[in-house]
């Protein structure tokens, strides 16, 4: 069987964390150290994305809502210690992780990152997960598949995807107007 492999950007994973915000006007900027409620340095703020601002920790890296952050003494605050944030960043991959192996099952539905249903999960191999779309078999790179609302999403729009495997297997894929 001849499949079209289909590569997207990389994209950062948000972990769903809580914690509360000392300040609402804390001083988010690029390479500003963070520090916890006990003082000591948890990291330094990767980048801003809107309200998601990566936090690197020299160990993990991780998406946060702007709204975590507070403003304390040395700069922008976090409610949790550097070894607590890395505990909870790691526990919420462990879990996203399980909940996305437990959904890679054949005949899963397989949606696009705008909620456009793709189609179904026929194998995994490795690290692509091959799915059925109306155009015919396409691998997509697992790392790119998540659960997002209980839904195996990929993460590209359906436009993208239609794009993407037309152009990797030479054929057009028919596209709305405006």
């Amino acid at each position: 069987m001849k499949f079209a492999t289909l590569a997207t950007a990389a994209a950062l994973a948000v972990a769903g964390l809580s914690a509360p915000a000392i300040a609402q006007d804390a001083a988010i900027s690029v390479g500003a150290k963070v520090f916890g409620p006990d003082g000591g340095e948890v990291g330094s703020i990767k980048s801003v994305d809107g309200d998601a601002v990566v936090l690197d920790t020299g160990n993990i890296t991780a998406a946060l809502p702007a709204s975590s952050f507070g403003q304390g003494e040395n700069g922008p605050t976090l409610g949790w210690n550097k070894a607590e944030l890395e505990a909870a960043v790691t526990e919420a991959n462990q879990k996203a992780a399980a909940e996305l192996a437990a959904a890679l099952v054949p005949e899963a539905d397989v949606y696009s990152a705008d909620s456009v249903l793709l189609g179904k999960v026929e194998s995994v191999d490795g690290d692509n997960v091959v799915v059925a779309l109306e155009s015919g078999p396409v691998a997509l790179p697992k790392a790119q598949l998540v659960m997002q609302a209980d839904k195996l999403t990929f993460l590209a729009t359906a436009a993208d995807v239609q794009a993407a495997a037309a152009a990797a297997t030479g054929g057009e894929t028919a596209q709305g107007g405006d």
